[in-house]
């Protein structure tokens, strides 16, 4: 049996993935300046979470599917062969989309709605 969020509980999640990008994403340019790839001993943690934000995407917002592809895509398409990492740009756009969708699929609830 799966274990049903509620959207206060995705939107959470969603939000902390947000928040690691930009963490990894400052992290990895305060090692290497003038680096493309983020920093090796972050690339289990971003690997779990992208993972992560593709099942929750796909399993437990209704009509997300899409974003978990394009997710997968993303993630696929954005990993340097030569370095063995994924690209600074990728994670960019990664964590651009996953805010887009946020957003889209997951409004913040006005106080009226409450």
């Amino acid at each position: 049996m799966r274990h049903q969020f509620t959207p206060g509980q995705i939107r959470m999640l969603i939000q902390r993935a947000e928040t690691q990008f930009e963490h990894t994403i400052a992290q990895s340019l305060a090692l290497d300046p003038g680096g493309k790839h983020i920093a090796r001993t972050l690339h289990a943690p971003v690997h779990e979470t992208v993972v992560g934000l593709i099942k929750l995407f796909r399993d437990q917002i209704p009509g997300a599917a899409a974003v978990a592809t394009q997710l997968a895509r993303l993630y696929a398409k954005g990993a340097d062969a030569a370095a063995g990492a994924p690209t600074l740009d990728c994670l960019r756009r990664i964590a651009e989309l996953t805010r887009e969708a946020r957003e889209h699929y997951l409004p913040t609830p006005q106080p009226s709605d409450l």
